[in-house]
C-alpha cells in the first residue's frame, strides 16, 4: 500500500492542508489534549523554518491529496540543550503526521525512510526529537526506526503544562 504514496518536497499550495492534516493527526491522539489556537510560527512559514535553514519538508499524496508529511530542520538551541553530548551536526525531526483515515499503510515509515536519507546526505550525525508520552505509537514508531529515549521533561507553554519524551538517533557511524 505504501506504493501508492508518492512523495515531494513541499509547496506554499501545501499550506492549508498540512495544517489540517497536523490538527486531525494530532486530536486523533487517544489522551492527547489538542489545545486549540496555539501558535505554529513553524508551519506558517515552511520555507524559512526548514526549506531555507538546510531542512527538509516533505509531503506524501495519495491521489493527489496531502494524507502525509514530515520535516528535519538544524536542532533548536533550546531543543539541543535537552540532550548530553550531542554530535553535530544535529538535525530535529518535526511534524511527522499521517491522516488518521490513511494510518497503518506504511505512509510514515516512507516519509521518515526519505527524512533520514537527506539528512544523510546533507551530513547530519544525529537525529533528535520530542514527542509527548500520549503519542504511543508515535514513540513505538520511533523506536523501531533505531531511536532511544533519552529522557523526560515538563514544559510550560500557552498556560499549559506538558511531559515531552525526547528522543535520539546517531546516524553516523
Amino acid at each position: 500500500m505504501a506504493s501508492e504514496l508518492s512523495i515531494r518536497r513541499y509547496r506554499p499550495a501545501d499550506e492549508t492542508r498540512t495544517r489540517e492534516l497536523h490538527e486531525a493527526a494530532l486530536r486523533a491522539v487517544p489522551g492527547f489534549a489538542f489545545v486549540e489556537d496555539v501558535p505554529e510560527p513553524d508551519l506558517d512559514r515552511i520555507e524559512d523554518h526548514y526549506l531555507d535553514a538546510d531542512g527538509e519538508f516533505l509531503v506524501g499524496l495519495r491521489k493527489g491529496v496531502v494524507v502525509a508529511m514530515g520535516a528535519f530542520r538544524p536542532v533548536a538551541e533550546r531543543t539541543a540543550a535537552a540532550f548530553d553530548s550531542l554530535v553535530g551536526p544535529v538535525a530535529e525531526l518535526k511534524r511527522m503526521r499521517v491522516d488518521p483515515d490513511h494510518q497503518r499503510r506504511g505512509y510514515g515509515q516512507r516519509i521518515y525512510d526519505e527524512l533520514e536519507s537527506r539528512a544523510r546526505e546533507r551530513g547530519y550525525q544525529e537525529l533528535v526529537l520530542d514527542t509527548s508520552p500520549q503519542q504511543v505509537a508515535a514513540r513505538r514508531f520511533y523506536e523501531r526506526n533505531g531511536f532511544t529515549g533519552e529522557r523526560t521533561l515538563e514544559v510550560e507553554a500557552f498556560g499549559e503544562a506538558f511531559e515531552l519524551v525526547m528522543y535520539r538517533k546517531r546516524l553516523a557511524d
